[in-house]
């Protein structure tokens, strides 16, 4: 590991440690000079961040965005963003409150067709937990952090990025036949009322409401599938019996043993 030399005179460093020889002097006047024309050509290197941490705060605690979120978004540094958020930081670039000030989700001229509803999304994570499979199992899954799954997963949220949304849905469709492995959160996620994914007529539609009884017919689908299947019954004759696609019980009876 290299360690700072130390500063010698004629450096502004050695100017700024108290020293007042007539080299330190004037290197840090040069100093001061070539700064006030960068400033005159430029403008300020820093600005007032007052506003920058006020539409921070809006977004995390209204809106519902984490800061690794935003950092994802603005190419931030999440140390830099937390900062401002917490007021710690007084002042920015003036390219950072820029970026950070024209962040809005819902009316991104500069990114259009990033966003979408967070609706689909939540509901598939909430789904994902009735059944049984953890959050931070999913998150893990899908490569995107537990907090930010978890904000997804609620209310509060009312739009995510497109490429979270696809991700969440690619976990959704490889575990929504699969039994989780947490009674723990299956007891949790209906106590929260939430619905499973046969609930759903159209998952992404924020008009569609759950269907109890689709929702039971499901989970009773899924029992006599695991049932018969115990027993070695094939599964074009399973699919008869019930009714169902032989394409959706050889599906659920391979996710079922991947489970397992």
């Amino acid at each position: 590991m290299t360690s700072k030399t130390p500063p010698r005179h004629g450096e502004r460093r050695c100017y700024l440690r108290g020293c007042r020889r007539n080299e330190c002097v004037e290197a840090n006047k040069r100093y001061c000079k070539q700064s006030d024309l960068r400033r005159h050509r430029e403008g300020p290197s820093r600005i007032d961040a007052t506003d920058v941490a006020s539409h921070l705060r809006h977004l995390i605690e209204e809106g519902g965005w984490t800061q690794i979120d935003i950092a994802s978004c603005t190419g931030i540094k999440v140390g830099t963003i937390g900062g401002l958020a917490a007021g710690r930081y007084k002042t920015c670039s003036p390219e950072n409150a820029k970026t950070i000030l024209a962040f809005d989700p819902e009316f991104d001229a500069a990114r259009p067709g990033y966003w979408t509803s967070n609706v689909g999304s939540m509901r598939r994570l909430q789904a994902l937990a009735v059944l049984g499979h953890p959050l931070y199992v999913v998150a893990e899954e899908a490569q995107i952090s537990y907090a930010t799954a978890r904000h997804m997963c609620s209310q509060i949220r009312r739009v995510t990025s497109k490429d979270f949304a696809a991700r969440i849905a690619a976990v959704y469709e490889r575990r929504r036949h699969q039994v989780g492995q947490s009674p723990v959160t299956r007891g949790m996620a209906r106590a929260a009322g939430w619905w499973g994914p046969d609930a759903w007529r159209d998952i992404d539609d924020p008009q569609c409401t759950p269907e109890e009884h689709r929702d039971e017919l499901g989970a009773y689908r899924r029992r006599e599938i695991a049932h018969l299947a115990s027993f070695n019954v094939p599964e074009h004759e399973i699919a008869d019996r019930l009714g169902m696609a032989r394409a959706y019980v050889h599906d659920l009876i391979r996710d079922m043993g991947k489970a397992a």
